[in-house]
Formats: C-alpha cells, structure tokens, sequence
C-alpha cells in the first residue's frame, strides 16, 4: 500500500503563493472563482460511512482496503489544510461525485461519468465561505466524515 498525502506538502511550498495571489483579488468571500484547492474525492474514505453492515470479511472489501485507507488520508490532509490556511481567502473542500460507472467500481449500477462531473461541476459554482474544509458531495450536500 502507498499513500500518496505526501504530495500535499507540494501545496504550501509550490502552490500556495499563487493561491493567495489569486485570493487577493477584490472578491467577497470565499468562491471557486476566487481561489480553491478542491479534492475530487470518494465516498470509500469516509470513516463514518464504512457501517457494521459493511461486508467486512468479503475478498472484495479487502482488496479495496489500502484504497479506502489512503482515501481517509487524505480527506484528512485536506481537512488540515483548510484549517492551516482559514482567513486566508482560499476555499478548501472535499467534492464526491457519487456512485460512478468506472473500472474501479466494486458494483456496477452507478451513473455515467460524464454526469457526475457536470453535476460537481454546477456544485463547484455555488460552494461558499460555509463549505470551507467540508466534504460534501456532488449536489453540494455533506459527506459523513
């Protein structure tokens, strides 16, 4: 299993003069158009998500267990970003499309992804200063954590 949160640190170092350049502007509140960092995450790194009901000695559930794992990382590493740099103008926020058709998908049965990024897409426009560090999916609605 490789985790890849590491890469975050790239954030303050790299990216983070530049979002804050951007958040500079004249713009009230935090908006997509002003300056984000947004996750496109999963709903397999929500702790609270993961039930008793889950299959928990499955094959399946298994072999998606480093995923699941390193997906709760870095939900975690987002939501301590969004902390580090409150007050600063720049929206942070964990965004799942959903339940999506792909070759990942444990079970299929879940919708084009094409829709899903349009969805997330109309969601982005509206996300505010109320969503800064939250984890929410693609109707803008929020993700159990």
């Amino acid at each position: 299993m490789r985790l890849k949160t590491h890469k975050l640190s790239l954030l303050k170092w790299e990216i983070l003069p530049l979002l804050k350049k951007s958040a500079d502007r004249n713009i009230n509140g935090m908006k997509i158009s002003r300056a984000a960092v947004v996750n496109i995450a999963s709903g397999g790194g929500s702790i609270a998500g993961l039930t008793e009901q889950s299959n928990l000695f499955s094959r399946r559930f298994l072999d998606a267990m480093g995923y699941r794992i390193s997906k709760a990382a870095l939900n975690m590493a987002m939501r301590l970003i969004a902390m580090t740099i409150k007050g600063q103008g720049i929206l942070v926020v964990n965004i799942w499309a959903g339940r999506m058709e792909h070759s990942l998908a444990s079970n299929k049965g879940g919708r084009f992804l094409s829709d899903g990024i349009s969805e997330m897409l109309k969601t982005l426009q509206q996300l505010n200063d109320s969503h800064h560090g939250a984890f929410v999916d693609q109707h803008g609605k929020p993700v159990p954590f």
